[in-house]
């Protein structure tokens, strides 16, 4: 495991205290309970192995664990009190049995209700205990892109894609994490896999493949830019999705906040590379909705 103790290592290295101790020893416990494996069938894209890749996943435990995604005033994580009761129970009996069907229970509420920091914890689990469990490995993937660690999502959802491609959500993440890489015909190629597997958001999905084929050039007006760098998250006029409702939000009243955000990300948001031509409009073409 040396080549994966350099990236991971200079990563937890930047932990102090109790912190880094926490994660140093989830990272061996991961290292040993995949000590060997190997995702089936390897791809032209040469996926490393999972249990390099979780090294990475082990800071999980600084982003997600520590953000929720960004939302608007008056919304909350978990909105029911029965569902926290029920998300609370979950989670006892998983953390209690350490069974993998409890704990993908306990992951798949979680997921549900956007608690995310539970969702992260609980498949990291079921992954210690299965490895190839492809629902784990996809989620983790799915979180990993929530949380702007978009490398290591790619790696973990191509993998999980390639293990189960009738899993219309894996295909729906994929191609917005294309597409926010700028990698338009493979984002549209996602798509149409989603939209294959029975995906629900057709009529939403079927706009973004439209978008981003006639956008495959790019261009620095204001929408263009909000088309090809954030509608796949924020939703196309800004109505939300994966990412909190932009349409009447007063943080963008406030456009030196919005280019923070934007150019350094914040909670699960990820850091967006502009140029300062396409941060103009974009900021100019944000103050109009």
């Amino acid at each position: 495991m040396a080549g994966a103790d350099r990236p991971s290592g200079r990563r937890v290295g930047a932990l102090e205290g109790e912190e880094k101790k926490l994660a140093l020893a989830r990272m061996v416990e991961l290292e040993r309970a995949l000590e060997g494996w190997r995702p089936p069938e390897p791809r032209a894209f040469n996926p490393l192995p999972v249990a390099l890749v979780l090294g990475a996943v082990v800071l999980l435990g600084v982003g997600l664990w520590r953000y929720t995604l960004p939302r608007l005033p008056g919304e909350t994580t978990v909105t029911q009190r029965q569902e926290a009761r029920e998300l609370k129970a979950l989670s006892e009996k998983a953390r209690r049995t350490g069974a993998v069907e409890d704990l993908l229970a306990w992951g798949r509420k979680a997921y549900e209700l956007q608690a995310f920091d539970q969702a992260a914890e609980a498949y990291l689990e079921v992954l210690k205990k299965d490895p190839r469990n492809v629902e784990a490995v996809r989620r983790v993937g799915i979180l990993l892109f929530m949380g702007g660690r978009l490398e290591e999502a790619q790696m973990f959802l191509e993998i999980a894609q390639h293990a189960d491609p009738q899993a219309a959500e894996g295909w729906l993440f994929l191609g917005n994490l294309y597409f926010q890489k700028g990698q338009m015909p493979e984002a549209v190629a996602a798509w149409e896999k989603y939209l294959e597997a029975g995906g629900e958001a057709r009529e939403r999905v079927e706009a973004l493949i439209a978008m981003a084929k006639a956008q495959a050039q790019g261009g620095e007006d204001g929408r263009s830019v909000y088309e090809a760098r954030c509608a796949a998250c924020h939703g196309l006029q800004g109505e939300g999705g994966v990412g909190p409702r932009l349409k009447g939000n007063p943080i963008l009243k406030a456009p030196e906040a919005v280019r923070e955000i934007v150019l350094k990300g914040r909670g699960t948001m990820p850091a967006i590379p502009l140029s300062e031509g396409e941060l103009k409009a974009l900021l100019d073409y944000l103050g109009s909705l």
